[in-house]
């Protein structure tokens, strides 16, 4: 497996390239001088470096590659500028034998899903959707989504009134475990209440 490491600060984010093994990246973060390492309680590394501890210009030596890290690239701040890195598929380094998803994540509005679930949760979330607005239609009421692409998520609302429910894994959840619409609007309340 490969993997695409990164310099994350904000909103700012450079690609540094691709890794064939997470050694090689410990190598190459771990040959920069000003760079801190913090290991956490689940093992996980966390490498990171302060705006102050920046030079005006440095190059990273990384197999006969130079590397560039400039202080100008950056916001000053107090806050960490830290590595990230994941796995990442190269295309043509090998054909599948059969069809297949690739390794990884995608992001279904606020939330990450594992690439052969997305499809599944997709469907559910749409069906979910459709049957809430049929039954609000039956009553002469009508309902929409809003917040798409927010941080928090979507959600549905009855129109000039108040929040359904979030189009979020737990609604889907609950959902899955429902006979029909009337039982989700129950279960998902009741679920309300108790947190």
């Amino acid at each position: 497996m490969s993997y695409l490491l990164k310099i994350e600060q904000y909103e700012k984010c450079y690609d540094i390239g691709v890794f064939e093994s997470e050694e090689s990246i410990y190598k190459f973060i771990e040959s920069i001088p000003f760079v801190k390492k913090e290991v956490l309680s689940n093992d996980y590394t966390n490498y990171f470096f302060n705006f102050e501890d920046l030079p005006d210009y440095y190059e990273i030596n990384y197999n006969n590659y130079l590397y560039v890290i400039s202080k100008f690239s950056f916001v000053p701040g107090e806050d960490e500028i830290y590595f990230s890195w994941s796995e990442i598929h190269l295309w043509d380094k090998k054909i599948g034998p059969k069809e297949t998803f690739i390794e990884g994540e995608t992001i279904v509005d606020a939330y990450s899903f594992s690439n052969n679930e997305v499809k599944n949760y997709i469907t559910k979330r749409e069906e979910l959707y459709k049957e809430t607005k049929r039954y609000y239609k039956s009553k002469g009421l009508k309902v929409r989504r809003n917040a798409l692409g927010s941080q928090d998520g979507e959600y549905v609302e009855l129109l000039n009134d108040s929040i359904l429910y979030l189009l979020d894994p737990c609604a889907i959840e609950i959902w899955d475990k429902s006979k029909d619409i009337e039982e989700f609007l129950g279960k998902y309340k009741k679920f309300l209440d108790e947190i």
